[in-house]
């Protein structure tokens, strides 16, 4: 795709944000259905080998997708990007096959003393891992190539599938984890085999046009985004796993996981489209026109994430509860308060996040390493003196203070040049505003109200009354980006 036809980032975005809506429909309509039919423990498995899948994956992908991302040949012609092709996909790839191979033996020895059950959902686990390497490649080839409107396609498509597949296996063939994770590994298998097709058409790259030891070169800089892709699932995810071995229940586990995957799925709609977005526009406007530009960049993104962060996190505040309730059902009334605590620490660290990043445009990946070791290693140790005492609330606070560790790291280790703080007035006014949503919603007890679907959506015409039409009113800034979008749209 040439430098002259991508997409600007609020194209970008406004792409991600629609297909992650797709998804997260996706989403709310399994999210029902599975929290009724898996009980909290067979939720807990499932949750604890989903954390075992993201660090395995971590290991078996080799860093390749980093390094596709970071070193693709900006500006140069299809011969030097075919070569990329072959040499950052093909060649890691084979190396991940034989590393997946020596995983397979390797938990063939570990899993004999588990229970049946839980032995099967393991190699569920281990069969999705390879299809999920190569798709985590070409999906990194897609995102750099700014092919943001396939990328979205694939991802709806994908999380549909494997939707229709869990909840209808689930449902009529077996209600357990392991036919869950069955459904997943046939979706992804078949996924995999389409983006193969797909690369072959578009690039039909051969083994023997890669540049000798060009991807091995870049090691030195994939290497600590291993560990840093392991210790960041961790930070996310290690409370699933210290939860069943200090407790030694699957039960607890699955009240976390509830609550939390709710709240990851917030987190993918909100803060991960806008840093797929915001990560291939900044590596192209690094390469080709410098920090200044990356910075302001970050400031305009900063100026509208402030309110959605804000309106987000008063919404959570005054009826996550319901809105968990109403999907779930009473019988998980428990994963509650990790849902609104999770959602707003993921939404807080969203903004810390961008406002820090910048150390991997200067391939300071061992930088980043350290700090989500850091931030990992307060995780563990909040986790071992918090979880025997609070049981489900300590792994809440062990979570926050990782995150708090690691953006706060990002932002005092990014170089200045590529800092950036929200503008003031943005920033005060939605505080202001979402503090006022709060103050209502709590004071009028939303109206008295006591069904979770009644109190969910009476925030609706609140948060219009009190956040958003006051917000467009008080912000010019907003108040113009609106209008000429909607100008645009008459045109």
């Amino acid at each position: 795709m040439s430098t002259t036809a991508r997409p600007s980032l609020g194209t970008h975005y406004s792409r991600y944000l629609a297909g992650n809506v797709l998804v997260l429909i996706a989403s709310f309509i399994s999210f029902p259905v599975l929290t009724r039919l898996l009980d909290n423990r067979q939720y807990g498995i499932f949750g604890y080998f989903d954390t075992w899948l993201l660090v395995l994956l971590a290991i078996v992908k080799l860093g390749a997708q980093h390094s596709i991302i970071r070193f693709y040949p900006h500006g140069q012609g299809p011969a030097a990007v075919r070569s990329f092709v072959a040499g950052f996909l093909l060649a890691p790839f084979r190396l991940a096959v034989v590393l997946w191979l020596a995983l397979l033996a390797g938990y063939f020895v570990v899993s004999r003393p588990m229970e049946p059950e839980v032995r099967a959902v393991g190699w569920c686990m281990m069969l999705l891992l390879l299809p999920q390497v190569w798709t985590s490649y070409v999906n990194a080839l897609i995102g750099i190539e700014e092919r943001s409107a396939l990328y979205m396609r694939l991802q709806v498509a994908q999380r549909w599938a494997e939707m229709l597949a869990i909840v209808g296996t689930v449902y009529f063939l077996q209600r357990s984890a392991i036919g869950a994770y069955a459904a997943r590994v046939g979706v992804a298998v078949l996924l995999a085999l389409w983006l193969a097709g797909w690369l072959r058409r578009h690039f039909a790259p051969r083994l023997d046009e890669a540049a000798p030891g060009a991807w091995a070169a870049t090691l030195p800089y994939s290497v600590p985004l291993i560990a840093n892709e392991i210790s960041g699932s961790l930070l996310g995810l290690l409370d699933r796993v210290m939860l069943k071995h200090v407790l030694d229940d699957f039960v607890p586990v699955g009240i976390f996981a509830v609550g939390a995957g709710l709240a990851a799925t917030l987190n993918v709609v909100i803060n991960q489209a806008m840093a797929v977005a915001f990560t291939q526009v900044s590596m192209r406007q690094y390469a080709l026109e410098g920090a200044a530009v990356v910075v302001k960049t970050k400031r305009d993104t900063l100026h509208f994430m402030v309110y959605a962060c804000a309106l987000l996190v008063a919404g959570l505040i005054c009826a996550g509860r319901d809105f968990l309730l109403m999907l779930s059902g009473s019988g998980k009334a428990a994963s509650a308060p990790v849902f609104v605590a999770l959602g707003c620490c993921y939404l807080l660290y969203g903004i810390a996040d961008l406002m820090g990043s910048g150390l991997l445009l200067l391939k300071r990946s061992k930088t980043m390493l350290a700090l989500n070791l850091v931030a990992t290693l307060v995780t563990t140790l909040v986790n071992l003196v918090l979880i025997p005492r609070y049981g489900v609330t300590g792994a809440i606070y062990a979570t926050f203070a990782g995150y708090a560790v690691l953006g706060g790291g990002q932002f005092l280790f990014c170089p200045r040049e590529l800092r950036a703080w929200p503008a003031l007035r943005p920033t005060l006014t939605a505080a202001l505003l979402g503090a006022l949503l709060v103050a209502v919603a709590w004071g009028s007890d939303l109206f008295g109200l006591t069904r979770p679907a009644a109190r969910f959506f009476v925030m609706a015409p609140l948060a219009l009354g009190l956040f958003v039409i006051p917000a467009i009113l008080l912000d010019p800034v907003l108040r113009g980006h609106l209008l000429g979008r909607l100008r645009r749209r008459g045109a």
